[in-house]
């Protein structure tokens, strides 16, 4: 009885064997809404990119201007403006009313993430079978990068679908399977899709799995299928309309800005963030990964063994062109490498069916046991550290999070006693274990803490003290752009504790927030009128990592 529960539905088989049904399907989007929902009206903006992306499709929406891409008065010219009209047009469409909301501008991913699971079985089914695809569609929808990315207003979410669309319609023409307009319609339609959110991130998995197939097969003419030259066009006739417009309303400033001081910097100079040796991602993927990343290290062997295999192939060409680039950008975070989990999670998917034969027929266990053991470490550092959070941060514990931990780690030894019996057994377990745990910390946690949500604490103390219906906030020693969003976008930056002043002097509606950094010169500004201490406000700024603390000054009544 507990096998069957634990075990994928004959139900969720099409008749013939050889896709999901569509009651499998529905319960992809289903466990996509349990996973990805916990949090995404609760959690505040976070810093920096999110909120900076929020700012200007909030911006787009204000002002009318659906080409430019700004924040508060500067330009924006870092992406493409595909996730800005999809953000706007979930906010008009679903909370037109409140626009310093984020939940709205956060649907755009968490349909994009829903995409890419329901998009890895469709993809999984039409290179090996339906439970390989079922298998990695869980194990997509269940890991943690995947969970953040999701509630995030970010472009990573937006461009895995694009990626996993255009993918299976590659996957279609590699196996011979299309004939007609629709297929190549729609994978043109995805890579001018992708170009629009993310620049040209998409070509890393097309470009790599063609020169991975010219290498292994010197044969790449199954890409005819996909009627490259047409629909070439058809996609530059997409893109180009919005490119030409910016183009012209920036002067060129945005390719400047956007293909050389984003993108390039990124790649070759670590856009301020030092030099990072290739291996981080790689490191990185048993905590991004997890908690499938044992089931990954397990499937590697058998991975490299059939390499030659037509359909290993062309997952490894999706996916290690991809991550060897991102390795070797000097700009590393964990959500780049994201296009290429879906072809890993495939991967894993298909040898766990298969039994991990490689590690089945080990002689030699210590390795086993060791990767073994990192493994169950990382959940116990993942439930340790979220327990602990709210006692560090807020001095308080939170038990559901506490009991979501226990779960995660019962959960993980009951998958390692399915395994070797039952093999779908083991990563439904971990699924489940796993969505216990993320609406623990998402829903629940990362929402209740205080002292680190800084932007949503000065909004709320600003209104409690405001005078006036729209007061205006002047902020001198944090400008973070989740404070231009929740406050307003007429929210002042002042760059000193001088400028702060004279802006406050300017309007008795106006309240200024000042830390400690410039407050000794924003008080030595005021000569006849002081201003008044309304409050204090004290927590982490999570944009920087640091101890930040911010006082309320408000004008006295004249």
């Amino acid at each position: 009885m507990f096998g069957k529960l634990l075990s994928i539905p004959d139900s969720f088989t099409s008749p013939d064997g050889k896709h999901p049904s569509k009651l499998a399907y529905l319960f992809l989007v289903m466990l996509c809404v349990a996973f990805f929902t916990p949090g995404i009206v609760t959690l505040p903006p976070t810093d920096r990119d999110e909120s900076s992306f929020a700012q200007a499709s909030k911006q787009m929406i204000e002002s009318g201007n659906y080409t430019d891409i700004r924040l508060q008065k500067e330009p924006r010219y870092k992406k493409p403006v595909g996730i800005y009209w999809l953000q706007s047009a979930s906010v008009r469409l679903l909370n037109p009313h409140h626009l310093n909301e984020i939940w709205a501008y956060r649907v755009p991913s968490l349909i994009g993430a829903t995409i890419a699971v329901v998009m890895t079985a469709a993809i999984g089914s039409l290179l090996f079978t339906p439970a390989v695809g079922l298998v990695a569609a869980m194990m997509m929808a269940g890991c943690v990068l995947l969970n953040v990315e999701a509630r995030l207003a970010k472009t990573d979410a937006a461009l895995l679908a694009s990626v996993m669309a255009a993918m299976y319609g590659m996957a279609r023409a590699y196996l011979g399977q299309v004939s007609g307009w629709r297929v190549p319609l729609a994978f043109w339609t995805a890579f001018a899709a992708g170009i629009l959110i993310k620049g040209p991130i998409i070509l890393l998995p097309i470009l790599g799995v063609l020169l991975w197939m010219k290498i292994a097969n010197k044969n790449i003419q199954w890409f005819r299928a996909l009627k490259p030259l047409p629909g070439f066009v058809y996609a530059l006739i997409l893109i180009l309309p919005w490119l030409i417009a910016i183009s012209l309303q920036s002067h060129g400033t945005f390719i400047q800005q956007s293909a050389g001081n984003d993108m390039l910097h990124k790649l070759w100079q670590g856009q301020n963030r030092g030099v990072l040796p290739p291996g981080l991602h790689l490191m990185a993927l048993p905590i991004m990964f997890f908690p499938f990343a044992l089931f990954v290290a397990f499937a590697a062997p058998d991975v490299w063994k059939n390499r030659k295999d037509a359909r290993i192939k062309f997952l490894l060409g999706w996916a290690a062109p991809t991550w060897i680039v991102f390795e070797l950008s000097l700009t590393k975070l964990p959500h780049y490498v994201l296009p290429a989990y879906p072809a890993i999670a495939l991967l894993t998917a298909k040898f766990l069916i298969d039994g991990f034969p490689s590690v089945a027929h080990a002689t030699r266990r210590l390795p086993i046991v060791l990767t073994v053991g990192l493994w169950l470490m990382i959940g116990f550092g993942f439930a340790m550290a979220f327990a602990l959070l709210p006692v560090f941060v807020d001095q308080h514990w939170v038990w559901p999070q506490i009991a979501a931990g226990i779960v995660l780690i019962l959960t993980q030894g009951a998958a390692l006693l399915l395994l070797p019996k039952q093999k779908t057994a083991s990563p439904i377990m971990l699924t489940i274990g796993s969505l216990i745990f993320m609406t623990a910390t998402f829903g629940i946690t990362l929402p209740g803490l205080q002292h680190i949500w800084m932007s949503r604490e000065i909004t709320e103390a600003a209104a409690a003290i405001a005078r006036c219906p729209d007061a205006q906030l002047v902020a001198a020693g944090y400008h973070e752009p989740s404070l231009a969003f929740m406050a307003g976008t007429d929210t002042i930056m002042a760059t000193s504790g001088v400028e702060a002043a004279d802006d406050l002097r300017q309007n008795d509606c106006r309240i200024a927030a000042v830390s400690a950094k410039y407050k000794d010169e924003f008080l030595a500004s005021f000569k006849d009128r002081q201003p008044k201490t309304a409050a204090t406000i004290e927590g982490l700024n999570s944009g920087h990592g640091s101890e930040t603390a911010l006082t309320l000054y408000t004008m006295p009544q004249p």
